[in-house]
Order: C-alpha cells, then sequence, then structure tokens
C-alpha cells in the first residue's frame, strides 16, 4: 500500500501538476490568438511598412538576449511567485492595447513598447515554467509532463489561430487581444492555487551574475550531448525564427496571394501537425531513443521549411503546399522539444537547472532579433521570396548537419538523474 505522502501513479492524478497544465493551457490559446492577430494591427491597421515589420519583429525578440541573466535569477528564487507576478504583469501590458485602440490612440511606437516589454516578461516565465515541472512531478514523470505541456502547446496552435481568424476582422483585430489578456488572468489563478511547497533555493557556487552566467554555460558547451543542440537551434533561430517568421506574414499575403483571412487557417494546420506530434514525443522516445527521434525531426521538419518559399501557383496549390509544410514542422518541432526539453531537465545538476535551460533558449534564440532586422531590410531591398528562400536553406540544412555529426544519434536512452554539481 503507497504511503500517503508518495507521488501519484500518473500525473493525471497529480493535483498540482494539473494546476500548472491547466493555467499554461489556457495561457498558450491566448497567446496564439494574439501572434495573429498584432501583426495584423501593425501591417493593416497602422500601415507598417515591410520594414517597420522587421522592427516589430527585431524588438518582441530582443529580450532574448536577456536569458542569461534570467537563468540565474531563476536559479536564486522561488518559480511559482516569478509565474504569478509575470502573467499578472502581461495581463496588464496587454491591456493596453485595445484600450489605446478604443480611445483611437494606439500607434505603431506604442505597438513596438508592447512587444518588448512582453518579450521581458515572456523570458522571465519561460525559465521559470521550465524549472518549476522538476519541483513538481518526479524524473520518472518528466517526460510525460512535458508531452502534456507541449500537447497544449499543439491544440493552441489548431485553436488560437482559428479562433483568430474567425473573430479578426481589419477594425477589431486590437479587440481580439482582450482574449489572450483574460488567458494570462487565468493563468495567474491557476497557479496560485498550487499547494506544494517549493523549498528556497540553496545557495550556489557561481560567486557573481557573470560567474554564474558563466558555470552554465561552461556545462552546456563541456556536454557534448547538449552542446550540439545549442549550436543547431542558433543557426535555425537566425533564419528560420527570426527571418523566415519575420516574413512570413507579409510574404503570404503579398507575394503568395494568400488572403489575410486564410492565414489563420493555414496556421492552423501546424497546429494540428503539433497536435500529432506532441502524442508522438514520447512514444518514439522510448521506442528508438531521444537522440535518433532529434535527429530525425529535425530532417524532416527543417526539409518541410523549404516548401514555404516553393509556394505559388494556382491559390489551391499554394495553400496545399503552406499546409504541408505547416503540419510537418508543427509535427516535428513537438516531438523536438519534448525530446530536447526531457533530455535537459535530467541531465543538469537540480541547482543549475535554470541558468543550463536559459543558455540553451539564449544561444537558440538570441539570434533572433538579428534575423528579424535583416528580414526587414532585405526583403524591402531584393524582395521577400528570394530572401525566404536563402534562409529556408540554410536554416534547414546546417542544423541536420550539426546534429548527424554529433554524439546525439547514438543517443538511445536519456542521460542520468541529476547530481550535485
Amino acid at each position: 500500500m503507497a504511503s500517503p505522502t508518495a507521488e501519484p501513479a500518473t500525473l493525471w492524478r497529480n493535483p498540482d501538476f494539473m494546476k500548472l497544465w491547466a493555467g499554461e493551457s489556457f495561457s498558450l490559446i491566448g497567446t496564439q490568438v494574439t501572434v495573429l492577430a498584432m501583426p495584423i494591427v501593425a501591417f493593416l491597421l497602422l500601415n507598417a511598412s515591410v520594414a517597420e515589420m522587421g522592427v516589430l519583429g527585431a524588438l518582441a525578440r530582443l529580450p532574448m538576449v536577456l536569458f542569461f541573466v534570467v537563468g540565474v535569477w531563476v536559479d536564486r528564487m522561488r518559480r511559482r511567485p516569478v509565474l504569478i507576478w509575470s502573467d499578472a504583469a502581461r495581463a496588464l501590458m496587454l491591456a493596453t492595447v485595445p484600450l489605446l485602440f478604443l480611445m483611437d490612440l494606439l500607434t505603431l511606437w506604442w505597438l513596438y513598447v508592447v512587444v518588448f516589454v512582453m518579450g521581458v516578461l515572456g523570458v522571465l516565465f519561460e525559465i521559470a515554467y521550465r524549472s518549476y515541472l522538476p519541483v513538481l512531478v518526479p524524473p520518472e514523470h518528466l517526460g510525460e509532463g512535458n508531452s502534456k505541456l507541449q500537447l497544449s502547446d499543439s491544440l493552441s496552435k489548431a485553436i488560437g489561430p482559428s479562433l483568430a481568424g474567425v473573430l479578426v476582422a481589419a477594425r477589431s483585430a486590437p479587440l481580439v487581444i482582450l482574449i489572450d489578456v483574460a488567458s494570462y488572468v487565468a493563468s495567474a489563478l491557476c497557479l496560485l492555487s498550487i499547494k506544494k511547497k517549493e523549498e528556497a533555493p540553496q545557495p550556489d557556487s557561481g560567486g557573481s551574475m557573470l560567474g554564474a552566467i558563466r558555470q552554465g554555460f561552461s556545462w552546456v558547451m563541456t556536454q557534448p550531448q547538449v552542446r550540439p543542440l545549442a549550436i543547431a537551434t542558433a543557426v535555425y533561430s537566425f533564419f528560420d525564427i527570426g527571418i523566415l517568421q519575420t516574413l512570413y506574414f507579409p510574404y503570404v499575403v503579398d507575394g503568395v496571394g494568400v488572403p489575410a483571412a486564410w492565414v489563420g487557417g493555414v496556421l492552423a494546420v501546424g497546429g494540428i501537425g503539433a497536435l500529432i506530434g506532441a502524442w508522438l514525443s514520447v512514444r518514439l522516445m522510448k521506442g528508438i531513443g531521444p537522440g535518433p527521434t532529434m535527429l530525425w525531426s529535425t530532417v524532416v521538419g527543417n526539409s518541410a521549411l523549404l516548401l514555404v518559399p516553393l509556394a505559388g501557383g494556382p491559390l489551391w496549390l499554394a495553400l496545399t503546399m503552406l499546409g504541408v509544410a505547416q503540419l510537418l514542422v508543427g509535427l516535428c518541432a513537438q516531438v523536438f522539444m519534448v525530446n530536447n526539453i526531457t533530455v535537459l531537465q535530467t541531465s543538469t545538476p537540480r541547482e543549475l537547472t535554470g541558468r543550463v535551460i536559459a543558455t540553451i533558449w539564449a544561444m537558440g534564440l538570441v539570434p533572433a532579433p538579428l534575423g528579424a532586422l535583416v528580414a526587414g531590410l532585405l526583403g524591402q531591398a531584393v524582395g521577400m521570396r528570394p530572401v525566404v528562400l536563402v534562409a529556408a536553406l540554410i536554416g534547414a540544412l546546417v542544423p541536420m548537419a550539426v546534429l548527424a555529426l554529433s554524439p546525439i544519434p547514438k543517443m538511445r536512452t536519456l542521460p542520468e538523474a541529476p547530481v550535485s554539481a
């Protein structure tokens, strides 16, 4: 007979995890609505040029440079209060967009401020959130927990853009953002209801902020099964997150000829793929191992990116190519993410979790703001299609090569549980 303090045999019976999962699910759906609504506000309502869209994308991603610092902060604080206050602050900041719209005071400059502040708070939440899961669940349930959380991400990508596409007419896009405001409030309330006590963090041996950052970075760069993941995602970040994602909406609308109201439907196909990927992720991890799973999800998903610049011809054909690309990229991204984060969580000493995850995220995402600026400048100078084509080629091939030539394909089991550093 299990003791009263034993961990639940399944996460379905872990009430604290279920609260975390529910809150994050609400928040992710709201965020996906804003992902579509915000570019529409800038591009169609505020008449932003391609270069100004590049600036908007860069400012949204610029806070990613704070990942190193934030990782140290998170390791030195309890995670749950950080998550709650991040949600509350994001709800307040985002609420200013529909408010100023109703007052006829909304400007592109204020949109710049909003996306930057939301980016800062998002970085803080992301690192605390990824570091908080090992506090709530035992190591043997981390794969299942990550799979469920990524399932929510997948559902949000299927529901959010479709919901936004239905609700967003050119003059109502700012008001649709209120859905995201409500989702942050719901997430904060769920986090407040978690009962499991979180122990105070132990003093780390990193010393100063710079020393602590160096400690996390050194750990990542000396691990042969972690270092290739950081390098590959850095390349992918610059070309896909930075360039392709920044130009995606104006390219698909102006370059391919897809009606703006249909873009949400195209993005929703990626959500369907992501649902399949979240379901497959743990099964593949256990079946062929986390290493081969990460390699082949990269090969298939990155190859699908090439369909985006090749999309054209009749509208039905262009939509089919874009939809297939979204389906495969969404599926493979979720498979890779679940395996990647589980490997990091199981292999990292607990006292270094925040800064190690921050280091990986920083190396994978810091190049994105530069990529966004390059996207805007080159897109304006030489046209969007050649920029999208080159970005898709390099962003696909280089990460494949980095992983294929590393020890990753031989990683058949998860690394050992963390030990004290």
